[in-house]
């Protein structure tokens, strides 16, 4: 199995560097053309299914993809962001340093890690000798990246909004 991991495209919170969790925000016109530009690199290829996270900003990129790539998409709420709840819309700058922020986080982490590695289990079952796009968030996709690549970006921080890694499984 082959699985593309797309990070959405770029929304107006990521350009204010902003917490979205499961806040609702739309893609930018940037983020529209990511999408698009994602899609033609992705186009050469043939996929078999989308599989998007139930978040808007990527059921919006995933139907930007399913349209260009003629492939049909679905959502699961498998590779969603976390929640950052009474977090959601802060400046990530203005957390740094906050220690209940920093508590709190290592535990969604931890968390995440455990519902990501249970979903991917679950697609590659599931679509076993396919290759499928994942339309999720960054954080998940460094999480992915940090256990699968040697040549992890993880160091480097998240990956760009529009781009993705590929898996092999």
């Amino acid at each position: 199995m082959e699985i593309c991991f797309v990070r959405h495209g770029e929304t107006d919170w990521n350009v204010e560097g902003r917490l979205q969790g499961h806040t609702p925000t739309s893609l930018n016109e940037t983020g529209i053309c990511q999408s698009r530009q994602c899609a033609e690199r992705l186009a050469g290829e043939a996929w078999d299914l989308i599989v998007s996270s139930p978040l808007q900003r990527s059921k919006e990129s995933a139907d930007i993809l399913s349209s260009y790539l003629a492939v049909p998409w679905i959502v699961s709420n498998g590779f969603s962001e976390i929640d950052y709840g009474s977090w959601n819309g802060e400046k990530r700058q203005n957390l740094m340093g906050n220690s209940s922020f920093s508590k709190w986080y290592s535990v969604e982490i931890r968390k995440i890690e455990k519902r990501i590695w249970g979903d991917l289990d679950n697609l590659s079952n599931t679509f076993k000798n396919k290759r499928v796009i994942v339309v999720t968030h960054g954080l998940v996709i460094q999480r992915i990246e940090k256990r699968f690549s040697k040549n992890s970006l993880t160091n480097q921080g998240i990956i760009s909004n529009g781009s993705f890694i590929n898996i092999k499984l």
